[in-house]
Parts: C-alpha cells; sequence; structure tokens
C-alpha cells in the first residue's frame, strides 16, 4: 500500500513539473483567410466563420497567403508588414478612410498584392483622405482592378520606397485626387528615397480629373545612384492639371518615361513635362490634344518622339527634343 502511494505521488509530481515548462503554442495562421461584410474578426477568418476587416484577417493569416472577400462589404483600412494577397475581384468590396491612409506597405521584402477593391478617400468632404495606397518599403506591389478616388490631402498611390521596388498597374482608375495648395499631391508618385531604384509598369489605367500631376516620376530625394521609371501604355491621363510630370533635380539621378499606345488629353497646363538635365522621356503611338501646352521642357529635361504620335489641337503644340529612330 505504501509503495502504490508513493508511485501516486511521483506521479503527480511528475505531472506538475511537466505543467511548469509547458507553453501554450500560439494559433495557428492560415495561408487562405476570408472576409465578409457580416463577419467578426473574433472568428478564426474560416470560409464558414470569416472575419470582418482586413486589419481583423491580416494577423491570422501567414506570411504569403491570401485574404479572400466572400461578400460586399466594406472591409476598412490595413497596415502591411508582410507578403500578402487581397483578392476582392468577385464582389463588391471597399475600403473607406478619412483624414488617413487607406492601405500602407511597409515591410522589408515583402511581397504585396492587392486586387479588386474601391479605395474611397472622402475627398467631397473637409476631411478627406491622404494616400490610397502608401507604399513605404517592400521589394514589390501590384494593383489590379482597383478604383481609387477622392484622396485629396495625397496621391492615390504614393510609391515612396526605402529599398529597390517595382510597382504594378494595371486596369485601375485613379480619379479626384489632389489639393491646389501643396503640389506634393496627385494621381501617382513613384518618388524613391535617396540611393534607391524605383521601377513602374502601368497598363490598361485611367488617371482622370486629379489635382497636380496625374503621374508623377520624381527623383527629388538627391543622389546619383537614385532612380525612378514607368513604362506605361495603353492608358489615359485626362483632365489632370499635368498629365504626366518628370522631375530630376540638379544632383539626382535619372526620371525616364516610356509611354506607348496611350492618351494625354484636357490636361489644363501641360501634357508632358521633362524637368531636369536628367529627365528623360521617349514617347510613342500616343495622342497628345486637348492640354496647354502640348510639352514642357526645363532644366535640360528631353521628350522624345518615335514620329507616329498624333500631337495637336492643343493650347500650344509645342515640338518634342528630337525624332527617335526605331531600328530593326
Amino acid at each position: 500500500m505504501i509503495h502504490v502511494i508513493k508511485r501516486v505521488a511521483l506521479i503527480v509530481v511528475a505531472v506538475v513539473a511537466t505543467g511548469l515548462f509547458y507553453t501554450v503554442p500560439a494559433a495557428a495562421q492560415a495561408t487562405r483567410t476570408w472576409i465578409s461584410g457580416v463577419g467578426d474578426d473574433a472568428n478564426p477568418c474560416s470560409r464558414t466563420a470569416p472575419c470582418k476587416t482586413f486589419a481583423g484577417a491580416i494577423s491570422k493569416t501567414a506570411g504569403g497567403g491570401e485574404i479572400n472577400c466572400l461578400d460586399p462589404g466594406g472591409f476598412g483600412g490595413v497596415t502591411i508588414t508582410k507578403s500578402i494577397t487581397l483578392m476582392c475581384d468577385m464582389t463588391e468590396s471597399g475600403v473607406l478612410v478619412a483624414a488617413t491612409n487607406a492601405i500602407i506597405v511597409n515591410g522589408s521584402g515583402v511581397v504585396v498584392q492587392i486586387n479588386g477593391l474601391d479605395i474611397e478617400g472622402l475627398g467631397q468632404t473637409g476631411v478627406a483622405g491622404v494616400n490610397g495606397i502608401y507604399f513605404l518599403n517592400g521589394a514589390s506591389l501590384t494593383v489590379r482592378n482597383t478604383k481609387i478616388r477622392g484622396f485629396r490631402n495625397g496621391y492615390g498611390i504614393n510609391f515612396a520606397p526605402s529599398a529597390n521596388a517595382t510597382l504594378v498597374i494595371d486596369n485601375v482608375q485613379i480619379s479626384e485626387s489632389g489639393i491646389g495648395s501643396s503640389s506634393a499631391t496627385g494621381g501617382i508618385l513613384i518618388s524613391p528615397a535617396a540611393g534607391i531604384t524605383a521601377q513602374a509598369t502601368i497598363t490598361n489605367t485611367q488617371v482622370v480629373n486629379n489635382i497636380n500631376a496625374g503621374l508623377r516620376i520624381d527623383t527629388i530625394a538627391v543622389g546619383a545612384a537614385t532612380a525612378a521609371s514607368a513604362v506605361v501604355s495603353n492608358s489615359v491621363f485626362a483632365n489632370n492639371t499635368t498629365g504626366i510630370q518628370l522631375k530630376a533635380p540638379p544632383g539626382s539621378g535619372p526620371a525616364r518615361l516610356m509611354l506607348a499606345n496611350s492618351v494625354v488629353s484636357g490636361n489644363s497646363t501641360a501634357g508632358i513635362v521633362s524637368n531636369g538635365t536628367t529627365s528623360v522621356g521617349r514617347v510613342g503611338g500616343t495622342v497628345i490634344t486637348g492640354n496647354g501646352n502640348a510639352l514642357t521642357l526645363s532644366a535640360g529635361g528631353v521628350l522624345y518622339s518615335y514620329g507616329n504620335n498624333q500631337l495637336d489641337g492643343n493650347t500650344v503644340d509645342s515640338a518634342f527634343t528630337l525624332p527617335v529612330i526605331p531600328t530593326h
């Protein structure tokens, strides 16, 4: 009997000791999570128990995973610090903010995709949003099938990476952003930090009715290694203050543009501006009409034509620097 009691006592001691060193594992993150207009952020974000917001779902989604929208809803702003995809192509999915940024990307080396969102900055109110998408750090950002409007206190997309990064914009509409009291606002900004390279590809996109530049490619962060470039095709820049602006201050690296098969029209000040000796634009197959100045070249900036553009009907039909003769 004494032996039995001793054995039980030893087992109890062992169990208690084990409990002292046991740590409950953290809740597992799913590679695919779900949000719904009628969800709840207390849920696990599964298909049958979805979350309510992007902010609620992102903490339950593994890096490199995907958040899917089940049905229409307003899903709130979010700060992204890990690789993730927001996939909402099949339903009406909104992000509405006032006086702040809607989506911030700020994570070393992250790869982010944003698809199928309606991002509203309340530009007709007195508390308009700042930036629709604000990219501060990461490896790449892709935005597809998305509408961004009303960010009067910043840009529709503000791409300002602190490490070398790429931007892809495909089938996106950006409108009603920018404010006259600040030239550092508008439709799209590509402006890397000093010594950083930012490369953008823009296709099938409409940038319209913005104050200041529809697209601004800017190496204002001085440093010869700083470089910003954009390849733009099948896109429209209309009814902005300036359609497209290249700006490379003295001592900075190049601001480059390749523009093809697009329309630059109805911009009140200028269609395309190239400002600075390392600001270089090449344009082909593009209609440039109905602007104030068709082209504005200053401080040594250049704009080359492939000879197949349609430039007329502007207040001033200014000329390209010189034609480019394609090689075959």
